[in-house]
C-alpha cells in the first residue's frame, strides 16, 4: 500500500509537471510568435516609410516650377532615375495625368496602360489625398515579378486631381526583409491585406505570394485600438495546427502575421515528457523493487520469529498464538484438542551421543508428527524437547487415535543414533476449562501422568486411558 501510494504521488507530480510544461511552452510558443509579428511589422514599416519618403520627393518634383514652366520629359526621368538609384526596391516610379497617362517614367520605351491598375482608379474616383498600398500584382513590364504599388494623389487647391505619384515596389524586398528576421524552428512570417491577400511570406514566398486566405474574421477585428492578437488554429496554407499571431502595422494598411507550427513548438516538450516518463517507470521500479525486498526482509524476520531455530515448525509464541486465534475463532461448541509430546529419556542421549545429536533427533521428531498429523493440525515447539499439537474439530477419541498414530509412527522409524519414543498428554476443551489455558494445563498433566507410568504411552486428561509400548 506504501508503495502503491508513493508512485501514485510520483505520478500525480509528474503529470503536473507534464501539464505545467506543456502550458509554459504554448505560452512561450505564443510570447515568440507575438515577437515574430512584431519583428515582421517593423520591417514592412521601416520598407513603407521609405517609400513614403521617396513620394514626397517625387511629390516636389511634380510641384517644382521648372516641370510646370517647361516641362522637359528627358529632365524628369533623370530626376526619377536619380530618386529609383537611391531606392533599389523600387521597380518604377510613374507620374500620372488625371486621364489615367503615365506622363513621366523610369522605364524605357512606351509605357503600359495602366487606367484599370487600382492604384490610379482608387484616386481617381476617391476625392482625398490618403496615401494607398495596391494589392501584390505580376508587373505588365517586368516579366514575372511581382510587385506591389504605392501611390498617393495630388490635387491643386480646388481639389481637383492633378497628378497619381506612384512607387512601383518589388515585392521581393519584403520577402528579403522577412527572410533576414531571427526565427524558430516551424515558423513562418508574412504580410497581408486586410482581406486576406499575401505580399510576402517566408519560407516559400514564390508559392504563396498573390493567394489569397480567408481570415476575415480575424483581420476584421484588428483595429487601433486593438492592433493584435493570438489564437490556436489551423494554417489554410499547409493544414498544421498553428500559433498564429496577427499585428496590425500602425501606419499602412498591412498586417503582419508569424506563425509556429504546434508540432515543431511541442516537439521539445514531448523529449521532456518522455523523459519524465522514463524516470518516474524508473523511480516505480526502485520504488517497487524496494517494497518488494522490504517485504521479503519483513516475511523473513516475521517467519524466523515465528519459527523454531532448530526445527523449522512455529516455536512456542507462535503456536501459542494460533492457539489463541484458534480459541477466539473457534465456536464454543466445536470441539478443539491439545497434545504435548515430550521425547523419552532425551538427557541421556545428549549425554550419551552429545548435543548434537540430541539436536538431530529432536528435527527428526519435528519433521515426522508434521507428516503423520491431520492436515488441519498444526505442530509447534513448545520448549526443549516438548511438541505441542493442537487438533481443532477433534474430540477426546480423535485425538486419541491420532497421538497413538504418532507414538507408534515415532518408536518405529526413528532408531538412530537408539530407538526413539515419546509420551503423549491428550485434553480436549470441555465446560470445565475457563480458558484454552486449562485445557493446556490438563494436557500437561496427562503428559506427567504418562511419564510417569513408565513412558512410551499416550494418557488422556481425565481418564484412565493410557497406552503402553508392546
Amino acid at each position: 500500500m506504501v508503495a502503491a501510494a508513493a508512485i501514485l504521488v510520483l505520478a500525480t507530480m509528474f503529470a503536473a509537471y507534464g501539464v505545467y510544461d506543456y502550458r509554459a511552452t504554448l505560452a512561450a510558443g505564443r510570447e515568440s510568435a507575438e515577437q515574430i509579428a512584431d519583428q515582421t511589422a517593423l520591417a514592412a514599416e521601416g520598407t513603407l516609410e521609405a517609400t513614403t519618403q521617396l513620394l514626397r520627393s517625387i511629390a516636389l518634383l511634380v510641384r517644382s516650377p521648372v516641370r510646370h514652366e517647361a516641362h522637359d520629359p528627358a529632365a524628369v526621368r533623370a530626376a526619377l532615375l536619380d530618386l529609383q538609384a537611391h531606392t533599389p526596391y523600387a521597380m518604377d516610379l510613374l507620374i500620372v495625368s488625371p486621364d489615367g497617362r503615365i506622363t513621366d517614367w523610369t522605364g524605357a520605351g512606351a509605357p503600359p496602360d495602366i487606367r484599370d491598375r487600382e492604384y490610379y482608379t482608387y484616386h481617381a474616383r476617391t476625392p482625398t489625398s490618403d496615401l494607398y498600398v495596391g494589392p501584390p500584382l505580376l508587373s505588365k513590364v517586368h516579366t514575372g515579378k511581382w510587385f506591389f504599388a504605392v501611390s498617393e494623389g495630388l490635387r491643386d487647391e480646388r481639389g481637383a486631381l492633378t497628378s497619381v505619384i506612384v512607387v512601383i515596389v518589388d515585392v521581393g524586398i519584403l520577402q528579403s526583409r522577412l527572410g533576414g528576421l531571427t526565427v524558430v524552428k516551424g515558423s513562418t512570417r508574412a504580410l497581408m491585406s486586410p482581406d486576406g491577400r499575401i505580399y510576402a511570406r517566408m519560407p516559400d514566398h514564390a508559392l504563396h505570394v498573390g493567394k489569397q486566405v480567408s481570415r476575415q474574421k480575424e483581420l476584421v477585428a484588428l483595429t487601433p485600438a486593438n492592433p493584435s492578437f493570438v489564437l490556436d488554429s489551423t494554417s489554410q496554407l499547409d493544414q498544421q495546427r498553428r500559433i498564429i499571431a496577427f499585428h496590425r502595422l500602425s501606419d499602412y494598411p498591412l498586417i503582419a502575421v508569424a506563425t509556429i507550427a504546434t508540432q515543431d513548438l511541442l516537439g521539445p516538450w514531448q523529449q521532456r515528457l518522455i523523459i519524465v516518463c522514463a524516470l518516474w517507470a524508473l523511480l516505480s521500479g526502485a520504488i517497487i523493487v524496494l517494497a518488494w525486498r522490504a517485504r521479503a526482509i519483513s516475511h523473513a524476520q516475521i517467519k524466523e520469529a515465528n519459527l523454531d531455530g532448530l526445527t523449522g515448525i512455529p516455536n512456542r509464541r507462535s503456536i501459542m498464538a494460533l492457539a489463541s486465534r484458534l480459541e477466539r475463532g473457534e465456536r464454543s461448541d466445536r470441539e478443539l484438542s491439545l497434545l504435548m509430546i515430550d521425547i523419552d529419556h532425551f538427557k541421556s542421549i545428549n549425554d550419551q551421543f552429545g548435543h548434537l545429536a540430541g539436536d538431530d533427533v529432536i528435527r527428526l521428531v519435528a519433521h515426522l508428527l508434521q507428516r503423520e498429523v491431520r492436515s488441519s493440525d498444526n505442530v509447534g515447539r513448545y520448549g526443549g524437547e516438548e511438541f505441542l499439537v493442537l487438533m481443532p474439530g477433534a474430540n477426546a477419541e480423535g485425538a486419541h487415535r491420532v497421538a497413538e498414530k504418532l507414538r507408534l509412527a515415532v518408536a518405529e522409524k526413528l532408531t538412530e543414533p537408539k530407538p526413539i519414543t515419546v509420551s503423549i498428554g491428550v485434553a480436549s476443551r470441555s465446560d470445565r476449562d475457563r480458558s484454552l489455558a486449562d485445557t493446556l494445563a490438563r494436557a500437561d498433566a496427562a503428559l506427567y501422568r504418562a511419564k510417569a507410568l513408565g513412558r512410551n504411552r499416550v494418557v488422556v486428561a481425565d481418564e484412565a486411558v493410557s497406552v503402553i509400548a508392546p
